[in-house]
């Protein structure tokens, strides 16, 4: 009788852990959609359809550029005032506003509009001096279910890379095209994340390093 009383015990601890590990498993799964809904209302509601537009390249500006979205900046602006730019690559899911904190801790776990929710939100390095510099970072999640930065993992293939060789950052004032030329893993001790160079010889070098680590061929 005390072996059977301790075999259903044991069975009643086993189902009450599957169900608390489906629970919290259902609650991601949840907070997850609801942030994937909140980013898909406000893009029908700040972005029109795609329109020719002169997208700015440095480096071939004669190259035929995509028909980019046009983006409803005052009505970002009214929603959250940190709004930098729109992020956009065709033909992926990579379509998503930008904003800039007073740190780098907030917008990892609210979404664009200021609601908590762990899906986060892109965002500019809190460091950066708007778009002015060197090096400026926009960190992301890489999401589970496809959304905001899950699809740069591709990139991991040559394949990929040439089918989406350019980002656009739409701001208010114009449209910079983020022409790729690296892709790798970065540990959170790597140099990738200075913002900082002593001269144009050592920006040189730390541009070579990370061309030298690339997934891809540029």
């Amino acid at each position: 009788m005390k072996k059977k009383s301790i075999y259903w015990i044991c069975l009643l601890f086993c189902a009450g852990g599957t169900l608390l590990f489906g629970g919290l498993f259902f609650q991601q799964w949840m907070e997850y959609r609801t942030g994937e809904l909140a980013y898909d209302r406000l893009e029908e509601s700040v972005v029109s359809s795609p329109s020719q537009d002169s997208a700015q390249s440095s480096i071939s500006p004669q190259q035929p550029q995509p028909e980019l979205p046009e983006v409803d900046f005052d009505t970002l602006s009214s929603i959250n005032s940190d709004i930098v730019g729109w992020l956009y690559c065709p033909d992926t899911a990579i379509s998503y506003p930008v904003p800039q904190g007073e740190d780098n801790s907030y917008y990892l776990k609210h979404l664009f509009d200021g609601t908590r929710n762990s899906a986060g939100s892109l965002f500019l390095d809190s460091r950066c001096q708007g778009l002015e510099g060197k090096n400026s970072i926009i960190y992301g999640h890489y999401m589970k279910n496809g959304t905001l930065f899950a699809t740069l993992s591709e990139y991991q293939e040559q394949a990929y890379y040439e089918a989406h060789p350019e980002l656009y950052l739409i701001t208010p004032e114009e449209t910079l095209t983020i022409r790729l030329f690296s892709a790798y893993i970065a540990g959170p001790d790597s140099n990738a994340w200075q913002l900082e160079f002593s001269t144009q010889e050592e920006y040189g070098a730390w541009l070579e390093e990370l061309l030298a680590q690339s997934c891809f061929t540029s």
